[in-house]
C-alpha cells in the first residue's frame, strides 16, 4: 500500500517583555522553532540576535528536491515525499507501466503486464557405455583399465550435473545369444539419477566373463562381455533406442552419449544399419534425439565423427587419457544442460513476451540464433547461442520473463 503523509510547519512566536532594570530572559532554543531576539528599549536588536531557525526532513516529509531529504534518500517526483532511492509513495512516482506496492515500483498498472514464474526443464541424456571385452585395456598413466576409468568419469559428470540433466544408463552389447545383441537400458532415465547410476556401476568390475554376469570372489560382477563372439554392436544398440518413450519427451531435449573403445564389429551391421545410420535415424525422429560420440582408447576417429555428424552434434571426441575422458564428458554435459524454461501460465499473446537478463532494460532479443524463442506447444522459452552460453557459464544471475511490459521488473 502506498502511504501519503501530510505535514504542516508550526512557528511559535514568543514575545518577550523587557523591564528597564531587569535581566533579559529567553526560552531555550529548540530545533524547528523560530525564536525572536530580544530588543533594547530603543527597539534595536541585541548583539546575540542571530536567527537560529533549523529544519530536518524525515522519510515521508515533503520535499521539492533531494536536497530537502536526509542523506541516502531522494525526493519522489509526484508525491513530493522523501524516501529511499528506487522506492515510491504513490503509483505516479513510478515509471509508466509500473505501480507502487509496499513502497516499491513493480510491473503492472497501465501496461497490464505481469512477470512469469519460470522453472528450468532438465533434458534427458542416456549414457550408452561399451562393455565389449576390449574395455579391459589399460589406460596410460593410471593403474586402471578402460572400464574402471569410464566408471570414474561417469560418476564425476553425473554428480556434477545431477540437478541439471536427467541421466540414464545403457550398456552394450547385452551379451546374449550368438553375439551382436543390442544393448539394454540398465538404469532408466530419471530425475536426480546420479546415485542410481553410480550404485549400479559400483557393483561391476572391468573383467570379462563369457556372459558378462559372472561374480568374482569380492561379489562384483565381471561385466565385460568376453563371449568370443562379435559384441561391439554400436549400430544395433543405437537403433534399439529409436522410439524409446523416455527419449521421446516433448517437453525436453533428448540425447544419447555414446562411449566406445573400438570400431563397430562388421558382423553386427545388418543391411547397412551401422552406427552413423542409426544415429541419423534417432536424430531424424519427429522428436529428435541427438547423439554425442566419444572414442575412448582404441576408437576410430572417422567412425566417431560420422556418428556425431549423423546424430546432429557435429564432431566426436577422442580420449586416450583419463583426464581427456573427464573433459569430453564435461563438455558434452555442458552442451546438453538446459537453456529451456517452462512458464507458470500461458501468455494471452506470445508477441507480448519480453525477456531481460540482470534487469538490463536493453532486453534479450527474440532470436533463434542468439536470443530466445517461445514454444506454444510446451509453453516454454528456450535460449540460444550467446544467450544460452551466458546462462550456462553463470554470467547471468537473474532471468526475468515479462508479459505486456517492455521493461524489466523492479526489485
Amino acid at each position: 500500500m502506498s502511504r501519503i503523509s501530510f505535514f504542516t510547519p508550526v512557528s511559535s512566536l514568543f514575545l518577550l517583555s523587557l523591564a528597564c532594570a531587569s535581566e533579559t530572559e529567553r526560552p531555550a532554543d529548540t530545533t524547528g522553532v523560530t525564536t525572536v531576539a530580544p530588543t533594547s528599549t530603543d527597539g534595536s536588536e541585541t548583539a546575540d540576535s542571530a536567527d537560529t531557525t533549523t529544519t530536518t526532513a524525515d522519510a515521508g516529509d515533503p520535499c521539492t528536491s533531494a536536497d530537502d531529504c536526509p542523506p541516502g534518500q531522494t525526493c519522489y517526483p509526484a508525491s513530493g515525499e522523501c524516501g529511499p532511492a528506487g522506492g515510491c509513495a504513490i503509483n505516479e512516482d513510478c515509471p509508466d507501466g509500473q505501480v507502487c506496492e509496499d513502497g516499491l515500483c513493480v510491473i503492472g498498472g497501465d501496461c497490464g503486464g505481469f512477470e512469469f514464474s519460470i522453472e528450468a526443464v532438465p533434458p534427458n541424456l542416456l549414457i550408452m557405455l561399451d562393455r565389449s571385452g576390449s574395455m579391459d585395456g589399460s589406460v596410460p598413466n593410471t593403474n586402471l583399465n578402460r572400464w574402471e576409468v569410464a566408471k570414474v568419469a561417469i560418476e564425476q559428470v553425473t554428480t556434477s550435473f545431477d540437478d541439471q540433466i536427467r541421466f540414464g544408463l545403457a550398456t552394450y552389447s547385452a551379451c546374449v545369444g550368438n553375439g551382436c545383441s543390442a544393448g539394454t537400458v540398465v538404469v532408466p532415465i530419471a530425475d536426480q539419477n546420479a546415485a542410481a547410476i553410480n550404485g549400479f556401476l559400483a557393483t561391476t568390475v572391468g573383467a570379462g566373463s563369457n556372459n558378462g554376469d559372472s561374480v568374482n570372489n569380492q561379489g562384483l560382477i565381471e561385466y565385460l562381455c568376453d563371449s568370443g563372439d562379435p559384441e561391439t554392436s554400436t549400430g544395433k544398440s543405437l537403433q534399439a533406442q529409436v522410439g524409446n518413450p523416455s527419449l521421446q519427451d516433448l517437453m525436453r531435449d533428448n540425447a544419447i552419449l555414446l562411449i566406445t573403445d573400438g570400431a563397430e564389429s562388421g558382423q553386427c551391421v545388418d543391411n547397412g544399419n551401422n552406427g552413423p545410420t542409426a544415429a541419423g535415424n534417432l536424430f531424424g525422429q519427429a522428436i529428435p534425439v541427438k547423439v554425442f560420440a566419444v572414442g575412448f582408447g582404441g576408437a576410430n576417429l572417422s567412425e566417431v565423427n560420422n556418428i556425431a555428424q549423423a546424430g546432429g552434434t557435429g564432431t566426436g571426441y577422442l580420449a586416450d587419457q583419463a583426464a581427456e575422458l573427464d573433459m569430453a564428458l564435461a563438455q558434452i554435459a555442458n552442451a546438453v544442460a538446459t537453456c529451456t524454461f517452462e512458464l507458470d501460465q500461458v501468455p494471452p499473446d506470445p508477441n507480448e513476451i519480453f525477456v531481460f537478463f540482470d534487469k538490463d532494460p536493453a532486453g534479450v532479443p527474440n532470436d533463434p540464433n542468439n536470443g530466445w524463442t517461445y514454444d506454444p506447444m510446451t509453453n516454454t522459452v528456450t535460449f540460444h547461442g550467446t544467450a544460452c552460453e551466458a546462462i550456462k557459464s553463470g554470467v547471468i544471475v537473474d532471468i526475468d520473463i515479462v508479459y505486456g511490459c517492455n521493461e524489466p521488473p523492479i526489485g
